[in-house]
C-alpha cells in the first residue's frame, strides 16, 4: 500500500482526488466507492479540506493518510460535526467513511477501521432518539401549503412567500400588497425589502411561479385569520416558517459542500440576522 504523493497537504488532496476519480465510468455490476458524479466531488473535496485544516490545527507532520488512526478521525469527527443537525452528521460520517474506502481500494494506506464510522452512526442515531424537539421547523411543509391553497389562496400565498423567501409574516404581507415596489422583473429578485429593525434584506431570487399567485390575490386575510389557518394544520406559529427556511437552507449548502461558519453566514444574511448567533439559536430547535 502506498502514501499520498507531494510534500504539502494541498498536493496530498490532489493526489487523493485524482485516486478517486472514476468520471464516466459505469457503476454497472460495481460496488466501489470511487468518485462517479460531481456532487460526490464536491463533498470529497470538502472532506479532504476539513480533515487537511485538522492536521494542521494539530500539528501533524506525517502524510495525510499516515494521519488517519482511528483516534485521530475520532477527534476529527467530534470537532467537525459539533452543531450540526443529526441528520447532516449522519450523512457527513458516511460520506467520509466510503471516500476512505476508496482510497484503500486505490491502493493508498488507511489504517482506520471501517467500525469507528459504524459506531459513529449509531451514536448519533441514538442521540437523535434521546433529543427532545422543540417541533419549531414545519415538517411537510410543501403538503401544509398545498393544503392553505385548498382552504384559502391567500393563505397558501403568504405561506409559500414565508417558505421559500424565509421572511417574517408582516413582510410577506408587505411583498404582497407592494408587490411592484419589490419585485424587480428584469432578474426575478425580490429587493430593498426592509426587515426588523429596519435593516434591508439581500436581494432574494423570487420563481416566476409564485410572482403570478400574488398578483391573482385581489385581497388578503387578516393575519389572525392566516394564523387560524396554520393552527388548524397544526404548524404553531407565523415564525415557524422561518425556522423550516433556516433549517432547509442550511442543510442545502453543508450537502453543496459549504464550509459550516460559511453556511451558518450565509443564511444568517438570507434570514436578515445581525447576530449569526441567532441564527444557530434557531437552528438548534428545528
Amino acid at each position: 500500500m502506498a502514501n499520498l504523493k507531494g510534500g504539502s497537504y494541498e498536493k496530498q488532496i490532489k493526489d487523493a482526488f485524482h485516486r478517486l476519480e472514476a468520471f464516466g465510468k459505469s457503476r454497472h455490476g460495481k460496488s466501489d466507492h470511487m468518485t462517479h458524479s460531481d456532487g460526490i466531488a464536491t463533498k470529497r473535496e470538502m472532506y479532504l479540506q476539513d480533515y487537511k485544516n485538522f492536521s494542521e490545527q494539530n500539528g501533524f507532520s506525517e502524510k495525510l493518510n499516515k494521519t488517519m488512526t482511528n483516534d485521530n478521525i475520532q477527534s476529527f469527527l467530534n470537532q467537525r460535526l459539533e452543531g450540526l443537525k443529526t441528520s447532516t452528521q449522519e450523512n457527513y460520517t458516511r460520506g467520509f467513511s466510503s471516500m476512505l474506502e476508496g482510497l484503500k481500494e486505490a491502493n493508498i494506506a488507511v489504517s482506520v477501521n471501517k467500525s469507528i464510522f459504524d459506531k459513529k452512526v449509531a451514536e448519533i442515531k441514538e442521540n437523535r432518539v434521546n433529543t427532545v424537539r422543540t417541533g419549531r421547523a414545519i415538517e411537510n411543509a410543501s403538503n401544509v401549503i398545498s393544503n392553505l391553497y385548498g382552504k384559502r389562496f391567500a393563505s397558501g400565498v403568504i405561506a409559500q412567500i414565508q417558505n421559500e423567501l424565509g421572511v417574517r409574516v408582516t413582510e410577506a404581507f408587505e411583498i404582497v400588497y407592494n408587490l411592484n415596489k419589490y419585485y424587480n422583473e428584469f432578474n426575478g429578485n425580490i429587493e430593498n425589502l426592509k426587515g426588523k429593525g429596519n435593516h434591508h434584506y439581500h436581494s432574494k431570487e423570487i420563481l416566476s411561479e409564485l410572482v403570478a399567485k400574488i398578483r391573482e390575490c385581489s385581497s388578503l386575510p387578516s393575519q389572525n385569520t392566516y394564523r387560524n389557518d396554520l393552527k388548524e394544520l397544526n404548524v404553531g406559529t407565523t415564525h415557524d416558517w422561518r425556522y423550516t427556511y433556516a433549517n432547509s437552507e442550511f442543510d442545502k449548502k453543508i450537502e453543496e459542500g459549504i464550509e459550516y461558519h460559511q453556511a451558518l453566514r450565509e443564511v444568517s444574511e438570507e434570514l436578515n440576522h445581525t447576530r449569526r448567533s441567532m441564527t444557530l439559536f434557531y437552528l438548534e430547535r428545528v
